[in-house]
């Protein structure tokens, strides 16, 4: 039996919503991961929305992976893990999505072509982020073979072998988040996050992320990290003005 947590916090004068165990999805958003209508129109002096993501408590420290596999091209040494990574000066946290949820109008979705690496073993960036309608180029720097497994739920999951140097093309056009792997290196993740409207973002290493060209108006903002989970408040843009919306998460 599936058990909801939701509670309220105060952040840089936002009201934020966390989603602790369970499940909570708000009409809207429910309603865009079905594929609701997002209306491009010509947006005027819009805002943008800078913000950073800090992490609460103790730095943790990194992960390792055993690498048991392919040591002469994945490496003789176990390897950090990116499922968290946090500044160990600022506590900013790396690699997560910012993005708004329920906006319904805005800037056009532009397609791109997203790309995804496997270098030395390791999925680089380990977080895509992309509007839906995009592909992701899924390519192998390595010299050896890697088998990519998407665990799509929406978009159609795909589970192939790519020959080193090689490269294959994948196209999303349904909002979701898709866990990728490698079964010939179990040890090997990463995530390619679809959205269903262009106002998103993924942090840098300092935790720092940016927004543009956002409509005049109060909307929903989502922080997401694949281990922290997700985090919601409100966040209101006016005209050429910036406005800051800062996120503080905390292990679960």
């Amino acid at each position: 039996m599936l058990k909801s947590l939701r509670c309220l916090t105060i952040v840089s004068g936002l009201a934020f919503s966390v989603m602790g165990s369970g499940v909570w999805i708000n009409n809207f958003a429910m309603a865009q991961e079905k594929g609701a209508a997002y209306k491009e129109v010509d947006v005027k002096d819009g805002g943008t929305i800078v913000g950073t993501v800090k992490f609460d408590g103790d730095v943790p420290s990194a992960k390792m992976l055993k690498v048991d596999k392919d040591e002469q091209t994945c490496g003789h040494e176990n390897k950090a893990s990116e499922e968290l990574v946090v500044n160990g000066e600022s506590k900013g946290v790396k690699n997560v999505v910012v993005s708004l949820v329920d906006i319904a109008a805005g800037k056009k979705i532009e397609a791109v072509t997203a790309t995804l690496d496997q270098k030395e073993c390791l999925f680089t960036p380990h977080v895509v982020a992309i509007p839906v309608g995009s592909s992701v180029d899924l390519l192998n720097s390595d010299n050896v073979m890697h088998n990519l497994h998407s665990w799509s739920i929406k978009n159609p999951a795909f589970n192939e072998g790519v020959s080193g140097g090689g490269k294959m093309t994948k196209k999303f056009d349904l909002a979701e988040i898709a866990k990728i792997t490698c079964d010939v290196h179990k040890w090997m993740s990463s995530f390619v996050v679809i959205k269903a409207n262009p106002y998103f973002a993924v942090t840098n290493e300092n935790g720092q992320f940016k927004i543009e060209n956002v409509p005049a108006g109060t909307y929903k903002i989502e922080a997401w990290q694949e281990k922290l989970g997700k985090k919601t408040g409100d966040v209101t843009v006016k005209s050429k003005e910036e406005v800051v919306a800062d996120f503080v998460l905390t292990k679960k």
